[in-house]
Formats: C-alpha cells, sequence, structure tokens
C-alpha cells in the first residue's frame, strides 16, 4: 500500500525539481544542499517503487543483485539525514573543519552498509528489510538528527526560525508516521515522508527572487544616495575653490594701488596663504589620482570611523561652553571598517576641537567628514572650524611652513593627549596625511586634514554574484573613442569599464577586480608593453590583454602578440575589428 504514496510523492517532486532546477536562482550553500536533496528524493523514491514491484513480480529476494538494490535503497534514508544535517550546520555557520570531518566520515559508514548482510521478513503483501545493515542506517540517522536537535536547540536565538521548520515538520510528519507504521507495518510512508519535508524546505530557504530584489533595491537606493551627496560635495568643494580665487583677485588689485612695504608685504603674505588653501583643495582633496594603495600607511588595526566620532563628541560636548553650539556634519557613506592608526586620528581630531573649545567663548565649533572612494580605499576629509580668536596670517604661515620630524618629548606628550597644533601637524604628516590651515584674528579658524585610509570590504554586498556579467576593461586616453568602442562591446552583451590612466589599470587588478578581456590603448601615460609587463609580474594573472593600435604602429601589430598580448585591435578599423577580435 505505502508504493502509492511514494508513486504520488514521485509525480509531484519531480514536477517541483524541474522548476526550481530551471528557474534562475542564486548559487550558495543553501540552494545546493537543497538541489541535492531533491535528487537524492526522486532517487530514493524511483529505488522504492522499482524494489516493491520486482518483489510483487516474484523476483528472488536472495539473490546478490536484488539484496544490492534493497541496501542501495535503503541507504538513501542515511544519505538523506545526512544532507539534512549538513543543510542545518551549514545555516548555523559551523566550523568548516567540522563539517569535513563529517564528509569525511559518512562515505566510510555508506561502504560498510553495502558490505554488511541484510534479511527481510515477509507480511501479506510486502517484505521488511532487517538485519546489521539496517540496524546501522537507523543508527547512523539517529546521529544525524541529534545533531539536527543539537543546532536547533543551541542556535534557537541566532538563527530564524523558519530555518528550522523542516526539521520541526520531519519531528512532527515522522512521528505520525512512527504511529501509523506500529499498527499498519505495510504501509511504510518513510519515502514520502522525506519528500513531503524536501517540499517545505523549499519555502524555507533563501527565496532567490526576493533575496535579488531586496539587494538590487538597496542597491538603487545606495547610488541614489551617493550621487546625492557627491552632487552635494561636489557644490561645497568648487565654492570653496571659488571663495580663494575671488580674494586672490580682489587682493591682487588692491596691490596696485599700495605704496607702503610693510602692508604690501601683508597682502603677500595673504595672497600666499590663499594660493596654499587653493593648491590643497585642488591637489590633495579633488585628485583622486593620488589616492594610491602604495601612499597609505598599512595599519593592520580596524575601527568603525563613526564609533570614534561618537566617542569624541561624547568627551568633548561636556567641555563646550553653553554659548556656543557644537556642529557635526558626517557623510552617511562613510565605510563601516577602516584599518588605520585609530588611536592617532582620535588624537588629532581631539587635539584640534581642544584648541578650538579653549580659543571658542560664542558661536560655533563645526566637525565635518565627507569621503571620497576608489576601489578599497577612502579617502577622509576631515574639516574643523570654529568662530574663536583666529591666528595672524603669520603664525598661519609659520604652520604651514612647518616641516619637521616628531622630537622625543612631543612623543610623551601624546601620552597625556596635551597636543598643539605644531604637533598636530606633525602627526597629520606621520599618518601620511595632508594639513591646512585658514584663519583670521577674531574670525576664527577652519583646520582641513585629508588622510587616505584602506577600506575593509570583507562585509560589502557583491552583487556580481547575483547579477554574473562578463566585463571589459578598457583603457584610452581619447575620450571620443572611449564612447565608440564602449558602445560597440556593450551591444555584445558586456560590461564596460573604462580609465584613462594606466595607475588605475593596476590598481584595479591588484584589488583582484575581475575581468573578461583588458583592452590598453598603446598610447596612455604609459606604453601598453609596459603595462602588460607590470600585469604579469602576478603569475596568476590569467586575463588575456589585447593591444589598441594607430595607425602609425599598425605595420608592426605582429610584435605585439610576440611580446605577450593576446592580440591587437586597429583603430582605423574599429568595427571589423570588435567583430573579429570578440567572435
Amino acid at each position: 500500500m505505502g508504493v502509492y504514496f511514494s508513486i504520488s510523492a514521485l509525480l509531484f517532486i519531480i514536477v517541483f525539481a524541474t522548476i526550481f532546477f530551471f528557474k534562475g536562482k542564486i548559487k550558495n550553500n543553501e540552494t545546493k544542499i537543497y538541489g541535492r536533496l531533491l535528487l537524492v528524493t526522486i532517487c530514493g523514491l524511483i529505488l522504492e517503487i522499482v524494489t516493491c514491484f520486482w518483489y510483487q513480480k516474484g523476483v528472488d529476494i536472495s539473490s546478490f543483485f536484488y539484496q544490492f538494490v534493497s541496501k542501495v535503497t535503503a541507504s538513501y534514508y542515511m544519505v538523506w539525514s545526512y544532507l539534512m544535517c549538513s543543510y542545518c550546520m551549514s545555516v548555523c555557520n559551523v566550523n568548516s573543519k567540522k563539517q569535513k570531518m563529517l564528509s569525511r566520515i559518512f562515505p566510510i559508514l555508506y561502504i560498510l552498509v553495502l558490505i554488511l548482510p541484510i534479511e527481510y521478513t515477509e507480511l501479506e503483501n510486502t517484505i521488511l528489510p532487517h538485519g546489521i545493515s539496517v540496524y546501522l542506517i537507523y543508527a547512523v540517522c539517529l546521529f544525524f538528527t541529534a545533531i539536527d536537535f543539537y543546532l536547533c536547540f543551541k542556535y534557537r536565538k541566532k538563527i530564524a526560525k523558519s530555518k528550522f521548520t523542516p526539521l520541526y515538520a520531519f519531528i512532527f510528519i515522522g512521528s505520525i508516521n512512527f504511529i501509523l507504521t506500529f499498527w499498519y507495518q505495510e504501509l511504510f510512508l518513510l519515502g514520502f515522508v522525506f519528500a513531503l519535508v524536501t517540499f517545505i524546505m523549499y519555502f524555507t530557504i533563501e527565496n532567490p527572487d526576493v533575496k535579488m530584489i531586496t539587494e538590487l533595491n538597496k542597491n538603487r537606493l545606495l547610488v541614489n544616495q551617493t550621487n546625492e551627496e557627491k552632487s552635494n560635495f561636489l557644490f561645497i568643494a568648487s565654492n570653496q575653490i571659488k571663495e580663494p580665487i575671488k580674494k586672490i583677485q580682489e587682493l591682487s588689485k588692491d596691490t596696485e594701488e599700495i605704496k607702503d612695504i610693510k602692508t604690501y608685504q601683508e597682502l603677500v603674505k595673504e595672497i600666499n596663504n590663499l594660493a596654499h588653501s587653493l593648491s590643497f583643495q585642488v591637489d590633495n582633496v579633488m585628485d583622486i589620482s593620488t589616492l594610491s594603495n602604495s601612499n597609505i600607511k598599512l595599519i593592520e588595526n580596524k575601527y568603525n570611523l563613526l564609533n570614534l566620532i561618537e566617542k569624541i563628541r561624547i568627551m568633548k560636548e561636556k567641555s563646550i561652553p553653553s554659548e556656543v553650539e557644537f556642529r557635526i556634519n558626517k557623510s552617511e557613506n562613510i565605510p563601516k571598517y577602516l584599518y588605520g592608526d585609530s588611536k592617532m586620528l582620535e588624537q588629532v581630531i581631539s587635539s584640534i576641537l581642544n584648541n578650538a573649545i579653549k580659543y571658542t567663548t560664542k558661536g560655533f565649533i563645526e566637525l565635518n567628514i565627507n569621503t571620497i572612494y576608489k576601489y578599497d580605499m577612502c579617502r577622509l576629509m576631515i574639516d574643523i572650524a570654529d568662530s574663536g580668536e583666529g591666528m595672524s596670517i603669520d603664525k598661519v604661515n609659520t604652520l604651514l611652513m612647518l616641516d619637521e620630524p616628531l622630537e622625543e618629548k612631543e612623543l610623551k606628550r601624546l601620552e597625556t593627549g596635551d597636543v598643539d597644533i605644531n604637533t598636530v601637524k606633525k602627526l597629520v604628516s606621520k599618518m601620511g596625511g595632508y594639513f591646512t590651515i585658514k584663519s583670521e584674528e577674531g574670525r576664527g579658524t577652519e583646520i582641513k586634514i585629508v588622510i587616505d585610509q584602506k577600506i575593509d570590504i570583507s562585509d560589502d554586498i557583491v552583487l556580481d554574484k547575483y547579477l554574473k556579467k562578463d566585463k571589459v576593461l578598457i583603457a584610452s586616453l581619447d575620450m571620443h573613442f572611449l564612447k565608440n568602442i564602449s558602445k560597440l562591446i556593450q551591444d555584445k552583451g558586456y560590461e564596460v569599464v573604462t580609465s584613462i590612466y594606466a595607475n588605475d589599470v593596476l590598481d584595479r587588478i591588484r584589488i583582484k577586480e575581475q575581468f573578461s578581456y583588458i583592452l590598453l590603448d598603446d598610447m596612455l601615460d604609459k606604453r601598453a608593453l609596459e603595462i602588460l609587463k607590470e600585469l604579469k609580474t602576478d603569475n596568476k594573472f590569467k586575463t588575456p590583454v589585447i593591444v589598441m593600435l594607430d595607425k602609425d604602429t599598425e605595420f608592426i601589430k605582429k610584435h605585439f602578440i610576440e611580446d605577450g598580448f593576446s592580440d591587437y585591435i586597429l583603430k582605423s578599423n574599429l568595427v571589423a575589428e570588435i567583430e573579429r577580435v570578440f567572435k
């Protein structure tokens, strides 16, 4: 009678498996294990049905062939239990060593099941298997089930309850089956129970469609937020550039009418100060081509910048007079974790704020933090302004010209936290950062600091694993040419990334960004061959590199192949060449 339940279970599980395997989905541990469970369930049900019909047709149950197939059928329950245990361990993030140990023991147990003897007890219309082989299967299944219960109990508060729903269903339906089998042994519904639990399990694994939509929505919001922040930052930066330019123009006009040498010298000092501020803004803030891993002083100290700022805020608010407004403005897209000297950074910000608090009795103190990203690097731009007493131009210029290492007495003073602005500038230089100051007596002070840090990207959501698409990197100085070739390659279904300088290409490969092809214009800021040699210093680099040639270098195109390029593209016949190469 149980065979009819097996036949019905097989029909719906085959339909279900067809939908699952042919439907697009995310490939992760859960879906991989679930796919295996579906296949094992289908195979197990087929074997149950086949052995049952063989018996009814009078096949000799004592034959070696029937006994072997019968053992394989019985071992299906053990395989299913093992996969369910693997699923629970994967969901609970159990140590990979323990998972590997289990995967090594299981094949040994499976071989024992096939070797050990099996016996049968005949009932009215069916037979029940027993013997050492069957008892071993029961013992292994109970062992795996015990692990499932243990994990379910241990991680009940940490893991979503829905993840353990298949196990709860197995306990409930399995208990009903045990009671029914006790009274009606000929039913034998275990295969049907496994199929039913496998069906229920689909609704508890990560739903690929829902997850993809969720991640895409997160990404869309993040892109919109980032674009808005970039617009705001560029607006602020452009105004900060315009201000010194405008003032330099005004002061330049005044110099034409000044005859007093001292006044003239004061104006020149002020112009130099404004020029330094302008240079700082353009070179050290806006120029992201200087943002390179080689310039970052890598310190394997992972810290949370937002927590650090919050800690500083709590410490400083108590000492700020009630007449002074304390404001903190932070970029919404500050990375969760950075690598760097957090203690020294905290000391730099705290010391500048201490100085601002000391000389500001009314008005405001403001801390602004902005960021610029480049791959796995982040440029921190910290701006601290106040409406305090300010400094003279002579003092500002002296501070800007300061270029000395930290002295022994200053290093000792770091431990007490008593640090002046001169020492702060030296600290920033020690961290590989940039420092500038703008101040005017009676009108306050503004200090800008730029420090490059490495981002911890281990927890970042990478949509590439959901929306896998081959990428092509194209590097050329000719923006018009980049636009044309990008369109041609995008039409072939590739995602295109463009660049205008060699170091950008090298940096992208250094951080393990994956490309199907790299196309290099021979006339970048470095020759294509030089870039190729640098790429190939990494023995693991296997990406095909294609050189793009102008008319005057077409005649030596074969030499580029001999030098190690995978192919060449003649820019004079771009459409045909793209067709040839990508075909």
